[in-house]
């Protein structure tokens, strides 16, 4: 039997809060030890232990001003999401010219310190490890997005808009800075955990893919080249938060795939991995770099869970692996073959705030599931449409 982590924030080890609300402390310990052996058992990442290897992945829910400030809305929306073992705040631009869209959460400012604090505060008041992903869209916004900001690219591509300015070297050395800036910051907010983003075709995964990269000096043509503004961002955020009083783990998002022209393969990918992992890299959450060769149609995982499972063989740090997991049954499977050490549940976790607590409750019949809505999930544009949710409105859940 094992017990789940004390912490300053749970000094009792006892279950998270909501948790609480679906099951005693004896039915849950039975539970954790014979239903989900793997799935709920704890997890040490550098020196911090995360209670389980639930993880709520970084999900945008466009709730702050122009200002990229901390809305009661983005405190609410963590508070409901108690459960899992790791819980990473949504993309949050490390620059303004960075921004995915106007209303995403910003860290480019001291000004933002105060608000991402109350977000870190939420989260492992459930007992979980806080995380934060920061980003840099890259090519990947507009000038609308940004406030007319300069957009920055790789390589400027046939067919580039006037204000899409290829990055010189003095501007890598900006934004890498950038990166190590909003680490600093994200640790004196408290946050346990910060995710470099290196994947969906953002800046990170844009250096990364030679469908992207077309450079000839030391940020493009090889893997070796390709990986170092990544690699870099890296060793920033290591420096920017050896000091800190709360040092922080620092992550990767990676792409290791790609089916741009040419394309990214697994191989480099994988190589991409390694490379990180020794510039710093504790953790690494395995997906796409902007698009995926294949579905993973006829296998019995997604194609992203099978690059996760590729890259663990390869890499000596925890790896969390992504792609459709929808039941504790299918998360427990995976962590079992062993594709990965940890299992991000995306948009289960919108559907039903409540899938991890329910889980450790042992009371995922209860859960309101998600149903994969096509074209796409309603929660990013209608949340007020997610059948699920709905569906646990009506039953007054």
């Amino acid at each position: 039997m094992f017990s789940i982590a004390h912490s300053a924030e749970n000094p009792a080890g006892g279950i998270p809060t909501q948790a609480a609300r679906f099951a005693s402390r004896t039915d849950w310990c039975i539970l954790w030890s014979m239903r989900y052996p793997l799935l709920l058992s704890p997890l040490s990442i550098g020196r911090f232990q995360a209670p389980n290897r639930i993880v709520m992945p970084p999900m945008v829910i466009w709730k702050a001003g122009l200002d990229g400030l901390v809305t009661d809305d983005h405190v609410k929306h963590y508070a409901h999401s108690a459960g899992p073992g790791v819980c990473i705040v949504e993309a949050t631009a490390v620059s303004p010219e960075g921004r995915l869209a106007a209303t995403q959460l910003g860290v480019w400012s001291d000004n933002h310190t105060e608000g991402l604090s109350r977000l870190a505060a939420v989260i492992k008041r459930s007992g979980a490890l806080a995380g934060i992903q920061i980003h840099h869209a890259g090519g990947k916004t507009t000038a609308q997005k940004n406030g007319g900001l300069p957009i920055w690219v790789p390589s400027r591509l046939g067919g580039a808009g006037q204000q899409v300015k290829e990055l010189d070297q003095s501007e890598i050395e900006r934004i890498i800075a950038d990166f190590g800036a909003a680490a600093r910051r994200c640790a004196a907010a408290g946050f346990d955990l910060i995710e470099l983003h290196g994947a969906h075709g953002y800046l990170g995964s844009q250096f990364l893919a030679p469908s992207t990269n077309h450079r000839t000096d030391r940020w493009g043509g090889s893997i070796e080249n390709r990986s170092r503004f990544v690699a870099e961002c890296v060793r920033a955020a290591q420096h920017a938060v050896a000091a800190a009083l709360h040092k922080p783990i620092v992550s990767v998002r990676l792409g290791v795939a790609d089916a741009g022209r040419p394309p990214l393969d697994a191989a480099e990918g994988v190589a991409a991995a390694e490379i990180v992992c020794r510039a710093g890299a504790q953790l690494l959450h395995v997906s796409h770099a902007g698009s995926m060769p294949g579905d993973g149609s006829g296998q019995p995982w997604s194609a992203t869970l099978q690059l996760a499972g590729q890259t663990r063989r390869r890499v000596n740090v925890p790896l969390i692996g992504v792609g459709g997991i929808s039941s504790p049954a299918e998360a427990e499977k995976a962590l079992q073959e062993p594709l990965a050490d940890m299992i991000a549940v995306g948009r289960a976790l919108l559907a039903d705030p409540a899938w991890a607590a329910k889980t450790i409750a042992g009371k995922e019949q209860d859960i309101y599931r998600c149903i994969d809505c096509k074209p796409r999930c309603f929660h990013f544009k209608q949340p007020h449409k997610c059948p699920a949710r709905r569906a646990a409105a009506a039953s007054g859940s």
